[in-house]
Parts: structure tokens; sequence; C-alpha cells
């Protein structure tokens, strides 16, 4: 009985963090809309939450990770699949959309990081700090 309640609440976990890394990359791709299309303004909010973001999704995605063992290993026993047969294809199907979304989500960060790191650049190069302003990417 207590294993059912931890593989149950692992298999909930696991989803919420699921949602976590998508909205972290949701609202990271807005932000970053704006800091392309605003001014020194929005480049700095972007830099201010770029930390914070990245720290969720590594969080959520080490999550998945690790939280989807338990899940598969207890998957025939602990899951919707195994009360319904027929759920093979849908449940590969949104595995694979969700690496590509991991996939799309890991190029977004990497140019986010770019362009965080040419602003903070370009701050030092005027003679601000982009850091002491908040915006640093270690920040």
């Amino acid at each position: 009985m207590a294993l059912d309640i931890l593989i149950i609440m692992n298999n909930y976990f696991h989803d919420v963090a699921t949602a976590v890394l998508l909205s972290s990359a949701v609202v990271l791709w807005a932000l970053y809309r704006l800091a392309r299309r605003g001014g020194p303004g929005e480049l700095a909010l972007l830099a201010r939450a770029y930390p914070l973001l990245t720290r969720f999704a590594l969080f959520a995605l080490a999550w998945v990770v690790l939280g989807g063992i338990p899940r598969v290993v207890f998957f025939g026993t602990h899951d919707l699949g195994a009360v319904r047969d027929d759920l093979a294809v849908p449940i590969a199907v949104k595995h694979v959309v969700e690496v590509g979304a991991v996939v799309a989500g890991a190029v977004l960060w990497r140019r986010v990081k770019r362009l965080v790191e040419a602003g903070a650049g370009s701050d030092a190069s005027e003679g601000g700090d982009a850091r002491a302003a908040g915006g640093g990417v270690g920040a």
C-alpha cells in the first residue's frame, strides 16, 4: 500500500515537472521575443529572468528523467496503460512530441543565453555592469 502511494505521487510529480519544464520554456520564449523587439529594458528583464527560469527548467528536466525511471518500471501496474491496452501508440506519440519539445527548448535556451551574454557584453563595453543590475547569467 505504501509503495502504491509513493508510485502514484511520483507519477503526479512527474507530470507536474513536465508542465513546469514546458511553462518555463514558454515564459522564456515570450521574454526572448520581447527582448528582440524591444529595447534595453526588455533585454534587462530577460537577463534577470534567465537564471531563475534556467534553474526551474533544469530541476524539472532532472525530475522528468529521474521520476520517469520508476514510472517506466511500474507502468504495467500503476498507470493508465495497465488499465487500457490500446494506449501504446498514443503514449509513444506523446513521448516523441515531448522529446521534440525538449530539443526545441534546448535550442531556445542556447539562443537566449547568447542574447543575454551579448547584452551583458555591450553593457560592459559601455561602462555598465549587467551583473550589478541583476542581469548576469550566473546571478
